[in-house]
């Protein structure tokens, strides 16, 4: 770890110590404030008993499951709705306000409706899960498409490519980048819609759940608990599409480059 890593470590703890030492003296201070906010040492406790008794598991990888599928339809069907749309520009004319429209366009708002379609179980989180991510993923992939260096397919092109061998060789790698960068900036977007899912109609899993459950119960250290949950579960999904961007070379390579080049395997 560099020096610089170090100071922005000692930082980021400073942060949280300012935050939670004023936090636990004003818990302690009154019976009124411990109710209201709790304390960080109440919040410790009660995240040490669902671990203790495996709840936070089983909530952490329900609520997980439903936004890591979610996400991945989204992504996928938004960011390959994107790429075609550099096919017609006359399509994606047509298209571009419709799709700003529905993406601007509350998740929570299509809840009652996800409900009627898919019910109250796994199936209606994961589809809330998608819709929060589908546009913003093929809003980025028609942005990266459109944005591909020029002088690429000027160049296919000048060799009688086709289109789809334009599409295929130049376009889909070239949008790499954004595509993954969608779906890193929908790791939230995906967990919303499922916490919304939970929000709306709960079969009594999911970190969502607990955290009503226990908001229902004026249990405020419980819910911050399972907040805390709801946060390690973002942190890792960041990570992991941080991981995936990071490879993006290999994508690359597989899509556009002939099996007898490739240099990571």
């Amino acid at each position: 770890m560099s020096k610089q890593q170090s100071r922005i470590l000692v930082y980021q703890v400073g942060v949280v110590a300012l935050i939670l030492i004023p936090w636990e003296c004003i818990g302690r201070a009154s019976v009124f404030w411990k109710f209201l906010i709790g304390t960080p040492t109440a919040v410790l406790y009660e995240l040490w008993d669902l671990l203790a008794h495996h709840q936070l598991w089983k909530h952490f990888l329900v609520t997980g499951s439903e936004a890591v599928i979610g996400l991945l339809l989204g992504t996928a069907v938004g960011s390959i709705g994107g790429l075609l749309l550099w096919y017609s520009d006359t399509v994606a004319r047509v298209a571009r306000p419709f799709i700003l429209i529905l993406g601007s366009l509350p998740v929570f708002a299509f809840a009652p409706l996800m409900i009627v379609w898919f019910g109250v179980g796994f199936g209606m989180k994961v589809a809330l899960a998608a819709f929060s991510t589908v546009f913003i993923a093929c809003n980025q992939g028609y942005r990266g498409a459109t944005l591909v260096a020029s002088d690429y397919v000027d160049t296919l092109r000048g060799m009688n490519a086709s289109r789809w061998q334009i599409f295929k060789k130049v376009i889909i790698p070239g949008s790499i980048n954004w595509v993954l960068a969608s779906a890193r900036l929908n790791v939230g977007f995906g967990l919303l819609g499922a916490f919304i899912g939970e929000f709306i109609a709960s079969n009594g899993q999911g970190l969502g759940y607990l955290i009503i459950k226990a908001g229902a119960l004026y249990n405020v250290p419980r819910a911050l608990a399972a907040c805390v949950g709801l946060t390690v579960l973002a942190l890792v999904l960041d990570w992991i599409a941080r991981f995936v961007e990071h490879k993006r070379h290999v994508m690359v390579q597989i899509l556009s480059v002939p099996r007898v080049l490739w240099t990571w395997w």
